[in-house]
């Protein structure tokens, strides 16, 4: 559970491309027994350079793909699958969900010292970085209409606790008029880490940490196999606000390699500029996934932030707010670039106005591959294009 009490105000009124010739491969990552979409699944062509990530929707696209070929298609919660491929004929890809089991162990004790040793994973590689292409999207939402959309495309660094720098290189914003905007959404994604690293870590305020039950009661959810790696999911909630402050931790067994921590809190409060206007019921959920290495620090895959809230006005009915944002970082490297400049996110500088400080490309929106959206997102963000509203709203 982060332990910034961020504040953010609001104003009123696959992803990787190669230059080799191939073929367009599609396809979708399902789940074998409910036939629900698995998002988020790792798909690469094995053999060589060439992969991506389904969607939301679990929906993938491997831009000239050299085929025929065999599909590596991996996901922490099912078990991993490859197929042959020989065609760009849509792949339905079923990955069955891994096997759950609570080992025979005094599960206080364990849960534990499974996180302490996680934690200390995280000291030993906190000087790892990782210098990657990031595409982030933010759509904002009253009363299920969306009002709102962003996308920036950043050169990102990343830590083995989350995002650490950014750099611009393109970026796009559109809003309807509507009785609340958002400014700043990804300081969210881009300031709030899931593990502190202080001289003493033994306060336990977060889950890891040196004294992980020390604010937390601690749950161990289930042990899986993923491949040739166990799995430990740990659930927990902060005592003094165990309705408010829970999540879970997915831990590599025989590496401690934090894969996953998901969080919901109440921590990340909106504030509204109008006197008569309140903002309650907030929540917020934040959920940080990382792929595995073999030594060292994890890779951070991406960063999702959902935001929920009631809108109180005198006399008129509430409003449902929904703000939600993605973070997908491709293209990674241990090695710095040396001509990139990467900036800490700092509350005062807006996300529109790093925004207004690049040039709107059309083109490079409509035929970047790194831009994947859901059917629905298209959907949404189509209907901005229609009406003209991206860039031209930037232009002075």
């Amino acid at each position: 559970m982060p332990t910034i009490r961020s504040c953010l105000w609001v104003g009123l009124l696959p992803f990787i491309s190669w230059s080799a010739s191939g073929q367009d491969l599609s396809g979708k990552v399902l789940d074998a027994q409910t036939g629900q979409p698995v998002s988020y699944a790792s798909v690469s062509l094995m053999g060589t350079t060439q992969g991506t990530s389904s969607n939301a929707e679990g929906e993938f696209k491997l831009p000239r793909a050299k085929l025929p070929g065999r599909l590596l298609v991996s996901e922490l919660s099912h078990r991993t699958d490859t197929l042959t491929v020989t065609g760009t004929q849509l792949v339905l890809v079923r990955l069955q969900p891994n096997t759950v089991a609570l080992p025979e162990v005094q599960l206080g004790s364990y849960t534990t010292e499974v996180l302490k040793k996680a934690y200390r994973q995280l000291q030993r590689t906190q000087e790892q970085k990782s210098y990657s292409q990031a595409f982030y999207r933010q759509i904002t939402t009253l009363d299920q209409d969306p009002t709102e959309v962003q996308e920036m495309i950043w050169q990102a660094k990343s830590g083995n606790a989350g995002v650490e720098g950014t750099a611009m290189a393109q970026g796009r914003y559109a809003k309807k008029k509507a009785l609340l905007n958002f400014k700043d959404f990804s300081l969210y994604t881009r300031s709030i880490a899931m593990a502190a690293f202080t001289a003493d870590s033994s306060a336990g305020v977060m889950p890891l940490s040196l004294n992980p039950g020390a604010n937390n009661t601690l749950r161990l959810v289930g042990v899986t196999e993923n491949g040739e790696r166990q799995l430990v999911e740990i659930g927990f909630r902060n005592k003094a606000q165990p309705e408010n402050e829970y999540g879970s931790v997915l831990i590599d067994a025989a590496t401690y390699q934090v894969l996953r921590y998901r969080t919901t809190t109440q921590a990340l409060n909106v504030k509204v500029n109008n006197p008569a206007f309140k903002l309650t019921g907030q929540t917020s959920t934040l959920e940080w996934v990382f792929r595995p290495v073999v030594a060292g620090a994890p890779i951070l895959d991406h960063v999702k932030v959902e935001y929920r809230g009631i809108l109180h006005r005198p006399i008129k009915a509430d409003v449902p707010v929904q703000a939600s944002s993605f973070l997908f970082l491709y293209d990674s490297q241990r090695e710095a670039p040396s001509s990139v400049t990467y900036l800490p996110a700092k509350k005062g500088i807006t996300d529109l106005e790093a925004i207004k400080a690049t040039s709107y490309n059309a083109a490079f929106w409509q035929n970047n591959s790194a831009v994947k959206r859901t059917p629905l997102e298209e959907k949404i963000i189509a209907s901005f294009e229609q009406q003209g509203a991206f860039g031209t709203m930037l232009t002075p």
